[in-house]
Formats: structure tokens, C-alpha cells, sequence
């Protein structure tokens, strides 16, 4: 059997880096009845408190398709001195060794592949100074399928901590609500957290609400950055929420996908504050606060392993229209005409591609018969070559805005230079390729002529 398949993957948390392996076997045509199949896994990189923090627990993914028995196999001997590692139950332990099978919890996908989360709890063992590091190797591998060796660090940081426990999907929001956005943590580290600093981003449309420790100011895509001092001191292994949550108002503005994203960290070591933004006081009678909540943990979720959490608000309908610009010219035979068109927000929402990274507006252009562009503008492209294209059929162009939102008011306009090569005859078209997120309130404005006369 052969490893055919070496696959990176990758998961940001507050800097978790992980590589994947699957490995498989090449089928050859006396042996393609009898495939093994393939597994893969991956464990990240793990960062644990000294003596006193709580416990992290790592989660290893293992995938598989077709294979007999996938398993992981584990070498501890590289923890020594660093940290200690417990497994499930339902793993086989033999010294320093430890093979764990496919999780019972294991569910298959769309697609028929296996897959499940394996999870480690690791603890720093007593005396562990400040930076020490080892590393657990393991091997996914199956029967008849060749493994692959890989590593995981592990690495004890002593001083105050904080992981971010809230991650909330919410349904169902509307303009003009009110929200209480939960905000939560851990005390994670081996001694208290002395004063939290809390960061948070929120995307265009969303007004947070002003609080004497909190400082506001203006973020990239119409967003707004606040960053809050708590004071108070948070004893290790507590949880802590804001009672009542972070105050927060739907907007006019708020249309679609909406993600608040939240970051905590002791204040004496959270660094500097967002670069490119300045903050100012807004006048509040309310104090961010902090209350503990429940009984101090002893081992931290595979969920709740991150300084960053989110409040993510799903397809906010929110009322806007964007409207369709066209264009008009004269021009004779030979001559070349520059002709501007594009589209305007008359709002009031504002499309935000900033969480899924498309483009907040886009359209096409059609040119009128009887014309050829010469020149574009660099944001457009043509769906395929003018020298390929059926010459009865006119070149439909495409045309994204840069950025990913698009504001209320807002106007964008592209030129194109047109050779008038005659006769001419049908007009062009400015067309709305589609809304984003949705179909605005007045699809009668979403095309607009482009003449030349």
C-alpha cells in the first residue's frame, strides 16, 4: 500500500496552525476490487497554562472514507517534562503509547466520509517553566493503508490569560431591534487576570451603545472598533459574562450576514491598540461590568480554546434599492465615445460583503450595436475574448466594485471608450448581475439603457 495524498489544512483561532495527512492507495487495475480506502487527520498546536490554569483540551479531526478500521497512534515521549495527555476511555494505553480508533461520536457528510473529533486533554506538569515546549507525534493510518508520521506541538505559557467562550448564531433579527449581545469568558491562565481588555468590531449597520469604559472609533468598511477596560480581578479557571450583554441596535443600514467579533486579554498584556484608528469617549451613564458565573472550570472545552468569539446574525432583511446608471453619447462613424455608467445606492441598507468575501455591487455591460470598446476600465472584464466571440453576438462585460460594501449615497461609475463603427442600432445595457444578499425593493430600476447616437 502507498500514501498518495499529503493534504495542508489550517484553522485560525488566536494563532493555531495545523497540518493535515491523508494517505490512501493507488488502485491499479488488478487491485482496484480490493481498495483500502484513505484516512486523514490532523491535530493543531496546542498552548496550555502553567501549574493552576485550567486543563486545554486538543481536538484531533479524523476523516475517512472506504477504510477498515482508521485509527491514530500516539508517541507521548516528546511531552516529557512539558505536559501530560489524556484520552478517551475507549483508547488502548500502553506506557507512552496510545491508539484511539474512529470516535463512537463519528457521523458521515454529504459525501459518505467518516468523520469525528478525537479529543486530548493537556495539562503542564508540575515545574513546567514558562515557554517549554515538546511535541506529540501521531500516525492516522487504517488496514492496508500505509501511515504518515506528523507532530504537534505543545507549549506552556505561564501569566494571566483569557479564552472567549461565546460563538451565537442568531435568526430572525430585524431593523430596528435591540439586542443584548452575550459577552463571555475564561480566566485561563495560572494566575489572575488583573483588569480585561475587551476589543470588539462591528460591521457597518450595527450601533453599539456607549459605555464609560468602553472607547469608540471609525474601522475599515464603515465599521465601528471599541475597545473596553474592565477592572477587577478574574480568578483562574472562572467564567465571567457582561450580565445583561453589550447593548446593540439594528440600523437602518444593517442588510444580510452580520458577524460582531470579540477579543479578550489580560490589559497589561493585550499590546496596542488597533493600528489606523482613533478612539474617542462617547458620553455614557453605564459601565461595562463583569459578573462570574457558575463554578470555576478545570479543563477547558475543545470549543472554548481562543482569545476571539462571535455574534453572528443571519440575513437581516433590511429595505434598499440600488439603482441601475446608464448612459448616453453621440458620435459618428470613426469616432471613439467615452460612455460612464454603473450604480448608485439609494439605500437605506448597505450591502456588505466584508464576511464572505464577495463584492458588495457588481453589474454587466452591453454595448450598444454598431460599437466596439477600445478601452476599459480595470475592475471589468469581458466574458470571453471579442476575437473568439460570434461577431453578431455583442461582448457582455463584467463590472465589481472595489470593496467589500457598498454605502447609502454611494455611486460607482466606470468608463468605457466605444468606437463608433456603424450603423448603430440597439442600445446597450446596464444590468444589476444580482443583489447582494438579496434582491432589493425595486427590481423595475435594476437595468438601464446605454445609447449612441
Amino acid at each position: 500500500m502507498r500514501s498518495v495524498r499529503d493534504t495542508g489544512a489550517f484553522r485560525v483561532g488566536a494563532a493555531a496552525l495545523a497540518t493535515a495527512t491523508m494517505v490512501g492507495a493507488v488502485a491499479s487495475p488488478a487491485s482496484a476490487e480490493t481498495d483500502p480506502g484513505w484516512v486523514s487527520g490532523w491535530l493543531g498546536d496546542t498552548t496550555v497554562g502553567a501549574t493552576g490554569a485550567p486543563a486545554r483540551t486538543a481536538g484531533l479531526a479524523l476523516s475517512s472514507t472506504g477504510a477498515t478500521n482508521p485509527r491514530v497512534t500516539f508517541d507521548l515521549t516528546g511531552l516529557t517534562g512539558v505536559a501530560t495527555a489524556a484520552f478517551p476511555d475507549w483508547c488502548a494505553t500502553d506506557a507512552a503509547a496510545v491508539t484511539c480508533p474512529m470516535p463512537p461520536s463519528a457521523t458521515p457528510d454529504e459525501f459518505g466520509t467518516l468523520n469525528g473529533t478525537l479529543p486530548i486533554v493537556l495539562r503542564a506538569v508540575t515545574g513546567a517553566a514558562d515557554g517549554a515546549t515538546g511535541a506529540i507525534s501521531y500516525t492516522v493510518l487504517a488496514d492496508g493503508v500505509d501511515g504518515w508520521a506528523q507532530q504537534a506541538a505543545v507549549t506552556v505559557h505561564a501569566g494571566p490569560d483569557a479564552v472567549d467562550v461565546v460563538d451565537e448564531y442568531v435568526t430572525g433579527t430585524a431593523t430596528g431591534d435591540r439586542l443584548a449581545m452575550p459577552v463571555g469568558l475564561i480566566s485561563a491562565g495560572d494566575r489572575p487576570v488583573d483588569d480585561l481588555r475587551v476589543t470588539l468590531r462591528f460591521p457597518v449597520g450595527l450601533e453599539p451603545a456607549a459605555y464609560r469604559n468602553c472607547r469608540y472609533g471609525a474601522g475599515d468598511q464603515l465599521s465601528t472598533i471599541v475597545v473596553c477596560t474592565i477592572g477587577g480581578e478574574l480568578a483562574p479557571g472562572a467564567r465571567y459574562e457582561v450580565p445583561g450583554g453589550f447593548a446593540t441596535t439594528v440600523g437602518p443600514a444593517a442588510l444580510g450576514d452580520k458577524r460582531i467579533t470579540q477579543t479578550v486579554a489580560p490589559a497589561d498584556t493585550a499590546g496596542l491598540l488597533p493600528a489606523g484608528v482613533t478612539f474617542t469617549r462617547r458620553d455614557a451613564d453605564q459601565s461595562l461590568r463583569l459578573r462570574q458565573v457558575g463554578e470555576p472550570v478545570d479543563v477547558l472545552g475543545p470549543d472554548h480554546q481562543y482569545p476571539s468569539g462571535q455574534y453572528y446574525l443571519r440575513a437581516i432583511h433590511g429595505a434598499f434599492d440600488v439603482v441601475a446608471l446608464g448612459a448616453t453619447a453621440t458620435g459618428s462613424a470613426g469616432d471613439t465615445v467615452r460612455v460612464e455608467m454603473g450604480l448608485r445606492n439609494d439605500g437605506p441598507g448597505v450591502p456588505d460583503a466584508t464576511i464572505s468575501g464577495d463584492n458588495a455591487a457588481r453589474f454587466t455591460f452591453t454595448a450598444p450595436t454598431g460599437t466596439t470598446v477600445t478601452n476599459r476600465p480595470a475592475n471589468c472584464w469581458p466574458s470571453g475574448s471579442e476575437e473568439e466571440s460570434d461577431p453578431t453576438t455583442p461582448v457582455t462585460w463584467y463590472c465589481t466594485k472595489p470593496g467589500g460594501v457598498f454605502a447609502a449615497g454611494e455611486t460607482f461609475l466606470v468608463g468605457f471608450d466605444l468606437r463608433v463603427d456603424g450603423p448603430l442600432g440597439v442600445s446597450g445595457e446596464v444590468r444589476i448581475l444580482h443583489n447582494y444578499p438579496r434582491m432589493d425593493d425595486n427590481p423595475a430600476n435594476d437595468t438601464a439603457a446605454v445609447t449612441v447616437s
